[in-house]
């Protein structure tokens, strides 16, 4: 049987804390905020998709995956109705 071991991701402050923990760096510094990044989104309300982040499958009723910036993970870590982030990754963008 093969051990894994987990990467614990400490938040304070300001960093986002309702993102699940994953096994990859997202984040690179020569990366544009407003990169798309694909992310999966737990909410607590049926059907709530926010209205800023451009929605590519909805899963179940409460969870859908998104195409977002950088800038809309903060916004998504505001929201009440968020339960929470997992894994996002950057997509290529388009030229």
């Amino acid at each position: 049987m093969m051990k894994k071991h987990l990467r614990l991701i400490k938040c304070s402050g300001d960093k986002l804390k309702k993102i699940e923990p994953n096994t990859g760096d997202w984040t690179r510094q020569s990366e544009s905020p407003q990169d798309p990044i694909a992310i999966t989104v737990k909410v607590n309300e049926d059907g709530y998709v926010p209205n800023f982040v451009n929605l590519r499958a909805q899963i179940s009723p409460k969870l859908f995956t998104a195409t977002v910036t950088e800038t809309d993970l903060y916004r998504l870590e505001a929201d009440p109705r968020v339960i929470s982030l997992g894994t996002p990754r950057r997509l290529h963008a388009t030229i």
